[in-house]
């Protein structure tokens, strides 16, 4: 009976260092704002979110949206004109949520940040990624 519970204790173990490694090995993978092929990419910092362009032509319009944990409306912001090539900072003071309601980095916990925009000939681009 005692090696019958032994084994039974390998295999644990095992499967428990197979499911960690699976973890450790996930976090460790490239993050969705690093594409390098993505039309924009998307910047968090403490106090901002910058927007870069690297579609080939000049973002006319769109929308960016802080998106929370649970289920509080997004807040949301008009994306500015960004240039091709160009990079835009928009500082979180900047969104307001239902009602008019600014958005507080202390107070909101957010979860992703989505991001749509139309370039100049009209082509539209949707990306979200996690808020860090």
């Amino acid at each position: 009976m005692n090696r019958l519970s032994g084994a039974l204790s390998h295999v644990a173990f095992i499967a428990g260092s197979l499911v960690l490694a699976g973890f450790f090995t996930t976090g460790c993978g490239k993050l969705a704002a690093d594409d390098a092929s993505a039309p924009f990419t998307i910047t968090v910092s403490q106090t901002y979110i910058t927007i870069g362009n690297q579609s080939g032509s000049a973002l006319a319009e769109g929308l960016i949206e802080l998106v929370p944990a649970g289920v509080l409306g997004p807040y949301r912001m008009q994306l500015p004109r960004v240039e091709s090539g160009g990079t835009r900072d928009v500082r979180f003071d900047l969104f307001s949520g239902v009602g008019g309601a600014r958005f507080r980095r202390g107070v909101t916990r957010i979860k992703t940040v989505r991001v749509s925009a139309t370039d100049i000939a009209g082509k539209t681009y949707k990306r979200e990624v996690p808020f860090e």
